[in-house]
């Protein structure tokens, strides 16, 4: 199992949301890079990129950024994309930059055909972005839901090989709550690709609780709010960031 420290980028600057809301954040470092460059020595060994100005424009945004952690991590550490990446030509030029795995969101939901297509050109370095809310998946930046139910939409990409899903709670996201663990639980139960978890993670009890559930297909946990805050600290609790991440297998 892997935690996956998120780096949440607006105007080149590492920021913090709550609940997904784009005006509602906070400056954690005007350099991004710099924030890595503490964590990547501590058995790190994936980071979570998300371009908040590109998913709104839809297309890369804070690339000088982006640019500059690719540069430093030097494939050295894997790190997995999101953020408007709405065609081919952007995931191409992701992976060409060094990037390791493209995030979809509203894009590939929509339009099944497209996440097919992606999928098979490159099997297993595509991730799909699931934002719940009540058992239901939100679009657009959480303003509208997705016409199919979640096991229904499950169904339709069961073979397509996409490296994992991210389930995101949208309720605790951001909020420092603990994870809903029932939710992961009756969702996770319905598909067997691999998954990470999002939302509300809030201190190592949270990791311990669903680590201990020993689920093949948990592939990590997202470490948003709780790294920043200094909740989970990784440089006095390496022991036990070592002993969650040796499971995992590359």
């Amino acid at each position: 199992m892997l935690l996956i420290p998120a780096i949440d980028i607006k105007n080149n600057n590492c920021v913090r949301l709550e609940k997904g809301d784009i005006k509602n954040f906070y400056v954690f470092s005007k350099n991004p890079t710099l924030v890595i460059s503490k964590w990547i020595n501590y058995n790190i060994k994936r980071f979570h990129l998300i371009d908040l100005d590109g998913a709104i424009a839809g297309r890369p945004k804070n690339l000088l950024s982006i640019k500059s952690i690719i540069n430093y991590t030097n494939n050295k550490i894997e790190l997995q994309i999101g953020g408007g990446i709405r065609d081919f030509e952007t995931i191409e030029y992701y992976f060409d930059l060094g990037v390791n795995y493209v995030i979809l969101g509203t894009k590939a939901i929509l339009d099944l055909k497209f996440l097919e297509n992606v999928s098979f050109k490159n099997e297993y370095k595509i991730i799909l972005a699931i934002d719940l809310k009540s058992f239901k998946i939100a679009i657009n930046g959480w303003k509208n839901y997705y016409k199919l139910n979640l096991y229904e939409f499950f169904k339709k990409i069961s073979d397509f090989p996409i490296e994992s899903i991210i389930y995101t709670d949208i309720k605790r996201d951001g909020t420092l709550k603990g994870l809903d663990i029932d939710m992961f639980l009756k969702v996770s139960k319905n598909i067997d690709k691999p998954a990470i978890i999002s939302g509300g993670l809030s201190n190592y009890k949270d990791i311990e609780k669903i680590f201990s559930l020993q689920k093949k297909n948990l592939l990590g946990i997202i470490c948003g709010k709780s790294i920043y805050s200094g909740k989970i600290n990784i440089y006095k609790n390496i022991k036990k960031v070592n002993y969650f991440n040796k499971y995992y297998i590359s």
